[in-house]
């Protein structure tokens, strides 16, 4: 088949490798579509380093099943699924604390997929896509699921103010979330179509960090309070910084995007104390995020069709990886199969 292959930064090469072979226990997928996620452009930039190439990347895949195992129940051909790349084992420490996003004895080999032409997945992990949902739509399910998990930790109530700084395809979701949770949502960024789109997509306010003082913007809107809560969906320190700046008493601020290259930011410990900030971060998702993002994909709550600005085919994954390296534009789903 063929598939992406990573050979090195910026390296990357679409040939042809072996076919998976499906245990009794997994399902023959033909995989339809793939998003690229900030981690697989992290490992082409070399933000990220291994020694171990070349390297599949992708694991925002969903197709149409080819072939049932002989052990599989529940599924056929022709269902069209989204798989769970998480298996968790449901034993370890984490997992019997139901802390499942870090389970100590991942199977992420009964999943496999990507930007490839055909993956395998064990049937505990699969959801039937809906009907009416598309391909392009439900391979946002993982980094929905991913912001579900975050949004937690906010604590968001109806009528709070909200802070969503940077919204990239991640910020977008998150702006969505948190004004179907009830809250007036102010959104921060420096690249003007990205705030349009955030109105788009209900955000109430848009703040252009280039142009204006956002803290101080902030502490307006909110009659000197700050912000009930602020989401950090962009990986700058100096990002973080300015949302604890916005944060008003009792506040919660996520620390949602990973940062790369690793950094130190300027922290005054007495702002936490004073202000009774809890100060969180946030990482992947369990599998019951996963079914509640397809429920939100399914019910129209999480608008994800306008987030789409390329669509490419495998061949041209490179220009996608660039497209998010340059942020032109916002989500780039490559197309593996029509």
């Amino acid at each position: 088949m063929k598939a992406a292959m990573l050979y090195g930064v910026r390296d990357v090469r679409v040939e042809e490798i072996a076919d998976p072979t499906p245990q009794e226990t997994q399902v023959l997928i033909d995989i339809k579509v793939c998003g690229v996620c900030p981690s697989d452009v992290r490992w082409y930039t070399g933000a990220r380093t291994t020694d171990q190439y070349p390297r599949r990347l992708g694991h925002e895949w969903v197709g149409e099943i080819m072939e049932v195992g002989p052990e599989v129940e529940g599924f056929q051909p022709g269902d069209r699924v989204v798989p769970d790349w998480r298996v968790v084992c449901g034993e370890c420490h984490y997992c019997r604390r139901g802390i499942f996003n870090y389970c100590s004895n991942t199977r992420g080999a009964l999943v496999r997929g990507g930007f490839c032409e055909e993956g395998v997945a064990i049937a505990t992990n699969l959801r039937v896509i809906p009907e009416h949902v598309s391909y392009e739509e439900a391979c946002f399910t993982e980094p929905l699921a991913c912001c579900l998990n975050g949004i937690r930790k906010n604590r968001i109530q109806p009528g709070d103010d909200v802070v969503i700084v940077g919204v990239g395809p991640i910020g977008l979701m998150h702006t969505q979330l948190a004004k179907y949770h009830g809250a007036r949502v102010i959104v921060c960024d420096r690249i003007d179509n990205r705030l349009q789109k955030a109105e788009e997509v209900g955000a109430d306010v848009t703040i252009q960090v280039d142009e204006e003082d956002a803290v101080a913007r902030v502490t307006e809107l909110t009659d000197g309070r700050g912000a009930n809560a602020i989401v950090v969906a962009v990986g700058s320190t100096k990002a973080a910084e300015m949302a604890l700046s916005m944060a008003g008493i009792n506040a919660s601020v996520n620390l949602f995007a990973g940062f790369y290259p690793p950094g130190t930011m300027d922290l005054d410990p007495n702002v936490i104390h004073y202000k009774q900030i809890d100060l969180t971060g946030s990482h992947d998702f369990t599998p019951h995020d996963f079914t509640t993002a397809l429920k939100l994909i399914e019910y129209g709550i999480v608008k994800l069709e306008p987030l789409i600005s390329h669509r490419l085919p495998l061949d041209e994954i490179y220009h996608g990886f660039e497209a998010v390296v340059h942020q032109e534009g916002l989500k780039v789903v490559i197309e593996i199969q029509e």
